[in-house]
């Protein structure tokens, strides 16, 4: 298993965050690594870092966490 795939835990058919919603550090560090991360809209931003899971437009909240549809 990669690194970049180990961020991440297959619940049902989605790619769910295992860091959960609040962990700055661990969103910036996987989308520093990651090869799909786009820059979300501005306004859907929530971490001061850019490059940050938590900014990236293919990231779907979920209640503790997110899904990528990258994955």
């Amino acid at each position: 298993m990669s690194h970049e795939i180990a961020a991440f835990v297959l619940r049902g058919n989605q790619w769910v965050f295992r860091a959960g919603r609040d962990d700055l550090p661990a969103a910036r560090a996987q989308a520093a690594s990651c090869e799909f991360f786009a820059e979300d809209d501005e306004d859907e931003q929530i971490d001061d870092m850019l490059c940050s899971c938590y900014n990236c437009a293919y990231r779907r909240w979920l209640a503790d966490s997110f899904h990528c549809t990258k994955r």
